[in-house]
């Protein structure tokens, strides 16, 4: 409660503070709270009219700037913003008027002089609209608009859109920005889409965005929907294709998804992000063999490399082994996402390291807080999410990167592109994607001797293979419960549980799941990222086809990081997909206690999960077979006291295993660059290595 004048001061502070920031119903409670007590106190009747004239209150916006230029008339900027909303209300006789009482006041300079010549332009624009039959609002206010978008001021426009489209119904462009406005700040924005459509139902386009909005709110069906009508309106429409690809992948139907995919690249072959995605997908398909799927990567490089090769730069780097390096990471996800849990520990060290310079050269537009935290930790931050693959190629190329790193491979946001004109002499990828890039541009490819034993999965890679002590550290969430006891030990029965995306769950991997449920006729499984209802029907079928009833399925869809830490104290064991594996899932399973049992694969996509329970001394959960998965999962079921005692000490030995050594992971990461380096500065080919073998 503001009492004094201290309090006015601190509240104001506040109130400027979360303006600036774009935090306006905040500030706005804080400044009315001021003038409640003093009406007349200048600073907040001048930012409350500020933030009303930002967020296109105009009209209200006037009674504060003239009470802040009546209590304070040698304020210069009191006399420039109250001339300026009268001008953008429309008022240009009262504009007039205090206009000539400011110079009257010895107001002067090119501001005025330009509010002059904005009054001349307005009246003039007034005329001519005056004469028109309008349902939009005037080129200035749309222009605003869209400068407070670009200024990323989203709640401002938020505001100003509410009133305007009450005001203009059937302005189209409207609609669309207030849905880009309620999308980027995460809202729903699903009525503001379907406006849209409504009024341009005619249009392809129109029914692919409010596809991506629907898909944006987890209603994959309707976006598969909206996709489909889009394809019927333009039946060459590659990007439909492509996001009903994503959106099929999402619901787990991998084999559409595989076509829709095919279908884009037919009609636009050089739709790289599309080839992206059905390299992503078909790594979770059960029907490809290792062999179909290397060479489909290679077929990318082929393809995307083949334009660029001949033009590859000849680097003219300093060749001195034990120069500072410089070491850019390129990604997609410097924000909330699970490749942080495992980069941002080894980046903590890396950070300390005098001899390495880091750079990070971040592909999205997407900032929050994640992203501020580990924005200090590199020496340079490059937003460059604007620029083309060309010009994010030069860029790099301009900033002398010695050693270039790809966090994203195949996933969403990639830059692989730049990576095939090889703007830096070593290039690597790591974390982001289990398998392959496809290019011969890329040098390395880093894991560790449980994910890729020495020399028997190189030929399912263009890139040279390093190996770590452990590919990365990871690290477990703050929200994360203590372990409770083994639940079954109460329940009576055992349940099993997947927290893997429903793309990863196949039809083969149903069918496994089901001889083991079919086993244990009183088992349950809990199936923990189901997106909305609807979209997960294939798979209560599937199940059912193997006689595996909905009443044993324990349905849950995703939901906060708190609520699902938590669903982990109903589950005594998680079961792993296949051939694409779990790994963040893996790790944060483990973390509260609960093995996953898997089957050795044959591909680096099929053995995160392996590797993460040898780590953890955990061979007992690692089968070789589909028979052996069934047997050991009847084994436990059947051994819930060892099974309680695996859970209660699974958070001790998870904190002395290499999967909590961050210190000792950097420290042999920084190891390999300098052995990279060593090799390149002696003109000698990549080659796979160990890093422990260049210990000293």
């Amino acid at each position: 409660m503001i009492q004094d004048n201290q309090d006015i001061a601190r509240t104001l502070e506040q109130a400027v503070s979360l303006y600036q920031s774009g935090d306006l119903l905040t500030a706005e409670d804080k400044l009315r709270s001021i003038l409640a007590v003093d009406t007349h106190q200048p600073q907040a009747n001048y930012y409350l009219g500020s933030l009303l004239l930002e967020s296109l209150r105009t009209l209200d916006s006037l009674s504060y700037f003239n009470a802040a230029l009546e209590s304070d008339p040698q304020q210069a900027e009191y006399w420039l913003s109250y001339i300026g909303a009268l001008i953008d209300a429309a008022h240009y006789e009262d504009a007039k008027l205090v206009l000539s009482y400011g110079r009257d006041a010895g107001l002067s300079g090119e501001p005025v002089e330009h509010l002059e010549q904005l009054l001349v332009k307005r009246q003039s624009e007034q005329l001519m609209l005056s004469s028109t039959n309008t349902h939009v609002p005037e080129a200035h206010i749309q222009e605003k608009l869209i400068q407070l978008f670009l200024k990323k001021r989203y709640q401002a426009a938020e505001i100003a859109l509410h009133k305007l489209l009450e005001q203009y119904p059937s302005w189209l462009d409207g609609w669309k920005i207030m849905s880009d406005t309620l999308l980027v700040q995460k809202k729903d924005a699903r009525v503001a889409a379907r406006k849209a459509l409504a009024l341009n139902a005619d249009d392809a386009k129109e029914h692919c965005y409010y596809g991506l909005v629907l898909k944006g709110q987890g209603d994959l069906a309707n976006a598969a929907d909206a996709f489909r009508d889009a394809i019927k309106l333009q039946p060459d429409y590659a990007a439909a294709y492509n996001n009903l690809g994503i959106v099929s992948k999402d619901m787990g139907d991998i084999a559409a998804a595989v076509g829709y995919y095919r279908q884009a690249l037919d009609i636009n072959p050089g739709y790289a992000s599309c080839y992206s995605n059905l390299l992503f997908c078909l790594s979770h398909a059960d029907v490809v063999s290792t062999e179909d799927l290397f060479a489909e990567h290679r077929r990318f490089g082929y393809q995307y490399e083949a334009v660029y090769k001949s033009a590859w730069p000849k680097h003219s780097h300093k060749s001195n082994s034990a120069k500072n390096l410089n070491v850019g990471f390129v990604s997609a996800d410097f924000r909330e996402h699970s490749l942080v849990n495992f980069f941002e520990p080894v980046l903590e060290h890396l950070s300390l390291v005098a001899d390495v310079s880091l750079h990070a050269y971040s592909t999205s537009a997407i900032e929050d807080h994640v992203t501020q935290r580990l924005k200090p930790k590199f020496k340079h931050w490059h937003k460059v999410d604007e620029l083309t693959d060309v010009a994010l190629a030069e860029k790099i190329r301009e900033d002398k990167i010695d050693i270039l790193v790809d966090l994203d491979g195949h996933t969403a946001g990639n830059r692989l592109i730049s990576f095939a004109m090889k703007p830096a002499p070593i290039q690597l990828s790591w974390l982001g994607y289990l398998a392959t890039t496809g290019l011969s541009a890329m040098d390395y490819y880093l894991a560790d001797a449980h994910l890729l034993p020495p020399n028997q999965f190189d030929g399912q890679f263009m890139e040279k293979i390093v190996q770590l002590p452990a590919n990365a550290p990871f690290i477990p969430s703050d929200l994360s419960p203590e372990v409770n006891e083994l639940p079954a030990l109460n329940n009576g029965f055992i349940t099993f549980g997947c927290f893997n995306r429903v793309e990863k769950i196949t039809p083969s991997v149903i069918s496994l799941w089901s001889k083991l449920l079919n086993k244990i006729p009183n088992s349950k499984l809990l199936l923990g990222s189901m997106p909305q209802d609807g979209s997960y029907d294939a798979i209560i079928k599937a199940f059912a086809e193997h006689t595996i009833s909905v009443d044993r399925l324990i349905i849950y869809h995703r939901n906060t990081m708190a609520d699902y830490l938590r669903l982990h104290h109903q589950v005594d064991i998680c079961l792993d997909t296949f051939p694409s594996n779990g790994v963040t899932t893996t790790c944060h399973a483990a973390w509260m206690g609960v093995p996953t049992l898997c089957v050795e694969g044959n591909s680096l996509m099929s053995r995160g999960a392996m590797a993460i329970m040898l780590h953890l001394n955990l061979s007992d959960f690692v089968v070789q077979s589909h028979e052996g998965f069934v047997s050991q999962g009847v084994y436990w079921s059947e051994h819930l006291q060892h099974l309680s005692e695996v859970r209660s000490n699974l958070r001790k030995q998870f904190k002395i295993s290499a999967l909590n050594q961050a210190s000792i992971i950097s420290q042999h990461l920084v190891l390999a660059f300098r052995q990279m380096w060593e090799r390149w500065c002696k003109n000698q080919p990549a080659t796979s290595f160990k890093t422990s073998a260049i210990d000293s």
